[in-house]
Order: C-alpha cells, then structure tokens, then sequence
C-alpha cells in the first residue's frame, strides 16, 4: 500500500528548520522503534526511544512502572518527553502512545520538531504485537484492547503529524521513504 501523508504543521517545520528532530507517534506495533533507528541510520542521526530512556531514567521497566497504575507510568513518560525534549537536535525519536493522551504534549512535540504517525489497522497491530510481552494492560482480548485504543488515539495522532500507513509495508521501506520526506525539510 501507498502512504497516505498530510503537511505536517507548519509550527513544526519552524521550530527547528524542518528535521532537527523527528517524532514517531502511534500505537503499540505500530513500528516506532524499527522504523526508528533504520531512519536514525538513513539519516546519520541517533535514534532515541523514549521508553528505553524512560527505564534508563527510572531504572523501571515497562510491567514495574505499569504495577504503580497506569496514571503513574503515564506521568512518568510525559515526564520523560519533556526530558527528551531538552536533548540537542538533531535526532529522531519513538515517542510513548500515551502522548495522545496528552494534548499539551502533543502541542509540545509538534512545536519542536516534525510528528510522522506510524498507522496501521488494530488487526495488524495485534498480528506484530503477538502475545504483549512486556506491554501492559493489553488484556485478555488483544484485538478490543488495540480497537479501543486506536478509537481513542488515531484522531490525536492526525492532528499533529504527517500519517504514514504502515499496512503490509517494510519498515526499511517506511525508513527510506521517510527519510526523502522529513530528512530533508
């Protein structure tokens, strides 16, 4: 499938003259992490995660933060964008789901840099998601969960960034393409 792409706003190409740094937003197995780094990689640049920052900061992972509730490890990840927010461009970035969440920090990474949202349909992010290790709350019907989710966060995501389906597509090939769109803004 082709991509479907919007502008990406224009307070964001502003804030950092186009590609200082790039944000991938989107749902769990959306892609965020392979993408990534294979654009970080097409681009020269450091690909930065904001979990795995998240667990280098709090020395937590995933399942512990999720144990203290779901408000704490979203404040904790709220807290860890504004962290990131304060690394020197230029780099790109997979930021937390829960950004969506959030519409100051959706305004937050939209002001700083270029938002791509990595969509694709609940069935497939199911199929890439597989069993959830280490992902809370996904619940013992997997396929609701994801439906719910992406009904709660797909008009979020639109609103700030550039939509790119991932549908069927290889992420090096969402790397490249990517790279011709924002790596030269």
């Amino acid at each position: 499938m082709s991509s479907t792409s919007r502008p990406v706003p224009a307070v964001g190409r502003a804030a950092t003259g186009g590609a200082g740094r790039i944000f991938l937003v989107g749902l769990m197995g959306s892609g965020k992490s392979t993408v990534g780094r294979a654009l970080a990689d097409r681009l020269g640049r450091p690909y930065l995660d904001n979990d795995a920052l998240l667990q280098q900061r709090t020395g937590l992972d995933a399942p512990a933060l999720a144990d203290l509730g779901r408000a704490a490890l979203h404040d904790q990840e709220s807290r860890q964008l504004h962290a990131l927010l304060d690394t020197p461009a230029p780099y790109v970035a997979g930021i937390a789901a829960s950004v969506a969440d959030n519409p100051d920090d959706l305004g937050r990474i939209a002001d700083a840099g270029r938002v791509v949202y990595l969509r694709a349909t609940p069935a497939t992010l199911a199929r890439r998601v597989g069993r959830g290790q280490g992902r809370p709350w996904l619940g013992e019907d997997l396929l609701t969960t994801l439906n719910e989710m992406f009904a709660a966060r797909d008009d979020a995501y639109r609103r700030v960034g550039q939509v790119v389906d991932t549908e069927g597509r290889d992420p090096h090939e969402i790397a490249a393409e990517l790279a011709r769109v924002v790596g030269t803004g």
